[in-house]
């Protein structure tokens, strides 16, 4: 098994740790987290101390690192870390639960965390560090971008567009065939008829800007 390192050590990594070692492909040498004692323990996994420490890890052989840290409207601190880990040289597998459904006519991209009940269907796309949480649904042909979280009981119907960085609160649903724009909130539990532009906030049933 490759050797991984997990930065957070929160409530989202401690669900990418149980992920982990259900699916059995790797070995977690430990978490990173500033905010954490070092020493202290993340479901038996050791807090090694913060990231100044990745660069030395990735020189010991470590040459895979989990981005463990989940997104609360904002998304930016994720795709940070994903850009600096990427920068030093780190692979960023993709983490799929053996529980999620997920088509094999659908394209999964670097980093990308499905999580338990989830349902992914055919022919769709989801890029970079983009989080698939537990019990959402993905429907037929949408695109998924970059640094996406689709929040838990989420339902993405098909052929939508969900832009980079966009927020999708958790029990949302966003009808067929619509474009939600880059660095956008969806409100949880709202319910999306229209397109959203770019850095919206659409909240509501149907949801408004």
């Amino acid at each position: 098994m490759g050797k991984i390192v997990i930065l957070g050590g929160g409530g989202h990594a401690r669900v990418l740790i149980e992920l982990i070692r259900v699916s059995g492909n790797y070995k977690i040498v430990g978490v990173l987290d500033p905010r954490l004692k070092k020493g202290v323990k993340v479901l038996d996994v050791p807090v090694l101390g913060g990231d100044e420490l990745l660069n030395e890890l990735f020189n010991s052989g470590v040459a895979m690192a989990c981005i463990g840290v989940g997104s609360i409207r904002d998304n930016s601190i994720r795709r940070k870390l994903y850009e600096k880990v990427k920068q030093i040289g780190f692979s960023v597998p993709s983490l799929l639960h053996p529980k999620a459904v997920l088509s094999e006519t659908s394209k999964i991209a670097e980093g990308v965390q499905v999580m338990v009940g989830t349902i992914v269907q055919v022919n769709n796309f989801i890029d970079e560090n983009t989080i698939i949480n537990t019990g959402a649904i993905v429907e037929h042909d949408c695109i998924i971008g970059k640094h996406v979280h689709i929040c838990p009981g989420t339902i993405i119907s098909g052929g939508c567009i969900i832009g980079d960085s966009a927020f999708i609160g958790a029990g949302a649903t966003v009808i067929q065939g619509i474009k939600i724009g880059k660095n956008t909130i969806v409100a949880a539990g709202s319910l999306v008829v229209n397109n959203v532009p770019d850095g919206a906030l659409a909240k509501g049933i149907p949801a408004r800007v």
